[in-house]
């Protein structure tokens, strides 16, 4: 029986080493295994809880890759090609960048690689693997087999379902929309529950782009999913834009299913910033006054993860500041601050390439330094510096220790649930030591 090994690469860099209690499954990779034919044997590596043996047999390796991690991924096909064993690598990076992979890997696959992955198998058995396999229309997703969840050999804090895929809003920073379509792509909601009834863990995190959606088809769907999910006895989590709140009645829906915590991006207090971001959701009647539509949601017991960046063309040196200023008076459960970046395909890439502001352009090395944390670009109103220092000091401001115990311990008496507890805590402290041991950063 041939071996199959797919690897999820982590980041091997001081800055995000730290990163390791909140890791998520690599999902991706199980789902791929659902698709692989039982006459293989599958092992799934995630690099961010384990370690590669490169030394282990395997007649075919496939390998994962977003951004930050492609230096990674590369060095893990160079040691694998030194074996003489064939390398497949695939995900949003080498999507997107499929030229630059190809010249580290045997075959790069392009888009999401359900569909194609029979056709890289069958070309792999005749000894001709091509150099590229683009696929060629978006998987239809509604009966996705279940992951194969059984291949990954370390606990998880919270296990990942998907129940849709795609975004519209197709904000200017992010490569969702170029990867996952603008159109959403919902799977049977039966299939769903069934999975997450298999799921032995209490805790799940639902990883769709958006587990709202956005117009009344996929309302009228969130309050059937919702609805489902009241008698799986779970607690979850997951990602959404702050347009839930235009819903009370589906708040409400979301928080007798068992809803605890969400992912929710703000990235800005200034609303200039998310016009340029082409982040119209948070400028919307019911949703531009954030800490009303915070409250909207701790009043249903659940627990927000902020996302919120600094760096963009209207933030100056005070930005930092009152955005922390923000965050306390809020009450926000846990954030997850960054440095506005500008990932390859984005609008946001293409504007600072045409402007010259690119200023880490070495690559493929350099792209490990697009990692959320460390400014890859000119701003416009502070040096790339002041800009890392005012990262920083925020982080200490809203995340230290002291901080996040407290920050915990209101969120639990908010919503009673140690699964929220943890999210608020850990990722407090998280990148509080994450940012604490940040050592490379000196200036560019």
């Amino acid at each position: 029986m041939k071996k199959i090994l797919l690897v999820a690469p982590a980041y091997r860099t001081k800055l995000l080493e730290n990163v390791r209690v909140l890791a998520l499954p690599p999902l991706n990779l199980t789902i791929l295994a659902a698709h692989t034919p039982e006459e293989y044997d599958v092992k799934i590596v995630d690099e961010s809880v384990e370690c590669i043996d490169f030394n282990a047999k395997a007649d075919l390796v496939g390998i994962t890759c977003m951004t930050p991690l492609a230096p990674r991924a590369y060095e893990i096909c160079e040691k694998f090609r030194e074996r003489g064993v064939p390398v497949v690598i695939g995900g949003i990076h080498a999507s997107l960048m499929n030229e630059e992979a190809s010249e580290y890997a045997d075959a790069v696959v392009i888009g999401e690689a359900e569909t194609i992955w029979k056709n890289v198998l069958e070309d792999f058995e005749k000894g001709n693997l091509q150099k590229v396999y683009r696929v060629s229309e978006r998987p239809d997703i509604e009966h996705l087999p279940a992951p194969r969840r059984d291949l990954l050999t370390k606990k998880y804090f919270v296990q990942t379902v998907q129940t849709s895929r795609g975004c519209p809003f197709n904000c200017s920073f992010c490569s969702v929309t170029l990867f996952n379509g603008g159109k959403y792509r919902l799977r049977n909601i039966d299939k769903v529950i069934d999975e997450i009834n298999g799921i032995k863990d209490k805790r799940i995190f639902i990883i769709d782009d958006n587990v709202v959606g956005s117009g009344q088809q996929s309302i009228e769907r969130a309050f059937k999913l919702f609805d489902r999910l009241k008698d799986t006895g779970k607690e979850w989590g997951g990602q959404t834009c702050l347009n839930i709140v235009e819903h009370d009645d589906l708040l409400k829906a979301a928080s007798k299913s068992g809803a605890k915590a969400f992912l929710i991006g703000l990235e800005s207090i200034q609303p200039e910033t998310l016009a340029s971001y082409n982040k119209k959701v948070n400028l919307r009647p019911a949703t531009k006054n954030f800490k009303d539509a915070v409250k909207k949601i701790h009043d249903h017991g659940i627990a927000i993860v902020a996302g919120i960046m600094f760096g963009s063309d209207h933030d100056t040196k005070d930005t930092f500041e009152r955005t922390v200023e923000f965050i306390l008076d809020a009450q926000l459960d846990a954030v997850q601050l960054s440095v506005q970046t500008p990932l390859p395909g984005t609008a946001l890439y293409k504007k600072l390439a045409e402007e010259n502001r690119i200023l880490l352009d070495d690559y493929p090395k350099d792209w490990e330094f697009y990692n959320l944390f460390e400014p890859v670009y000119q701003p416009c109103n502070m040096t790339p510096t002041e800009l890392y220092d005012g990262l920083v000091s925020s982080y200490k401001c809203v995340s230290s220790p002291g901080a996040s115990i407290k920050r915990g311990i209101r969120t639990f008496i908010n919503t009673r649930s140690l699964f929220s507890t943890g999210i608020s805590f850990f990722w407090n402290y998280d990148s509080y030591k994450t940012i604490k041991h940040a050592t490379r950063f000196s200036g560019i």
